[in-house]
């Protein structure tokens, strides 16, 4: 049984207070489907451990005339259930719907699994396809910082050993932009993402291709973007010669990140049909 300080904060500055004294000794809870199992298995072993999920500032979500804002301790459930989501980032829902049971996704928060960078998470790669943002306090300074720039490697953020995750902020579509996230799993439900994949696309007038995402997930050691593959589309008119030549660029870059492993000759095909399949039917 590992012994640790546990320290419950009702605000977001006695937060920042008691983690500015601890630093890299603190890991900071809210859901606690990452960290519990972490702590049980003795693979984390803090000195200190500090609870946020009863700050209500850090929870819920709001949106301005150009932005959203969501508070990484809303949990899976809230996100599933947001018109505000709904309307505005379907992709991200269906990320969010993915995650786990129903009781993972009552108590898991978006802020745990962008935070904890699991190679396996859902939300983290449907975020980064939507360009978002992560808002960082100190006791010190706020900023904010890219998604694509925050992921250093697995479980790994660039988060200052003093900053706390305070906020998700994501830019409004804009007119002609789509999104979609797909996932496999070994079951419908409880069951880690054998491999997702996350896509962004707008189009002008005349179907050309002016902006693009693609995130997969769960096939490389951290999400990213597929810029290869996104470069083979970008300002183009797709057709069916054009998805192949992207889909197989896909692959290669994965290979390329990767190397070919055991089980890159299952993985080559089913990124390369996910991808297929999510890219026709944004695009028709």
């Amino acid at each position: 049984m590992q012994r640790f300080e546990f320290y419950s904060s009702q605000s977001i500055q006695d937060a920042l207070c008691y983690l500015s004294k601890r630093g890299e000794q603190c890991k900071v809870i809210a859901g606690g489907t990452d960290l519990i199992p972490a702590l049980r298995n003795e693979d984390l072993c803090p000195a200190y451990v500090l609870d946020i999920l009863g700050i209500d500032g850090l929870r819920g979500i709001r949106e301005s005339e150009e932005e959203v804002w969501i508070g990484p301790t809303t949990p899976f459930t809230d996100m599933v259930d947001s018109d505000i989501l709904n309307r505005n980032f379907p992709s991200l829902v269906a990320a969010a719907a993915s995650v786990g049971g129903p009781q993972i996704r009552n108590r898991g928060t978006i802020g745990g699994n962008i935070a904890n960078a699991s190679p396996a998470a859902d939300v983290l790669p449907a975020a980064l396809a939507l360009g978002s943002e992560l808002e960082l306090q100190s006791v010190d300074r706020k900023r904010l910082l890219g998604l694509e720039k925050a992921i250093e490697a697995p479980y790994r953020t660039r988060f200052g050993k003093n900053e706390l995750l305070t906020g998700i902020v994501i830019r409004k579509l804009q007119p002609g932009t789509r999104s979609a996230f797909e996932k496999l799993g070994r079951r419908n439900a409880m069951a880690r993402a054998r491999m997702n994949l996350s896509l962004t696309l707008q189009q002008d007038k005349h179907g050309t291709i002016s902006h693009i995402r693609i995130v997969p997930g769960a096939v490389m050691p951290v999400a990213r973007r597929m810029k290869k593959a996104e470069e083979a589309l970008l300002g183009k008119r797709p057709g069916e010669a054009l998805i192949e030549e992207a889909s197989a660029r896909l692959a290669d870059e994965m290979t390329d990140v990767t190397g070919h492993r055991w089980s890159t000759d299952y993985k080559v095909p089913v990124l390369r049909n996910i991808f297929r399949r999510i890219l026709k039917s944004l695009i028709e």
